[in-house]
């Protein structure tokens, strides 16, 4: 079973974000491969029985009920925020890349 995994324009912005971020500091090509992993972080979330890891988190309540989770990667350094569709579905439908932030950056 695999999930389909989609990002939101919000989602994509933070991966802008973090890829002008990662050139001030190093170059384009650091700044590609962290973005790539992200999103390949991001995939493993639709494969069998992954849709659910990390920690669920409060302050998404409906209506309709949510189910949006955290996700930490990439060494800690990394957060995927995910909505599973439909909520608290045995075999959900899609998930919904919400937020990937950067836990060493101010948000």
């Amino acid at each position: 079973m695999n999930i389909p995994v989609k990002p939101t324009s919000k989602a994509m912005g933070d991966l802008a974000n973090i890829s002008v971020h990662i050139k001030t500091f190093n170059d384009g090509v650091a700044a590609r491969k962290v973005v790539k992993a992200l999103l390949s972080e991001a995939d493993k979330l639709g494969e069998d029985h992954h849709h659910r890891l990390g920690e669920e988190l409060d302050g998404y309540e409906g209506p309709p009920p949510r189910e949006v989770h955290k996700w930490v990667c990439l060494h800690g350094r990394y957060e995927l925020h995910y909505e599973v569709i439909p909520a608290y579905a045995d075999t959900p439908k899609m998930i919904a890349l919400l937020r990937i932030w950067d836990t060493r950056q101010e948000r």
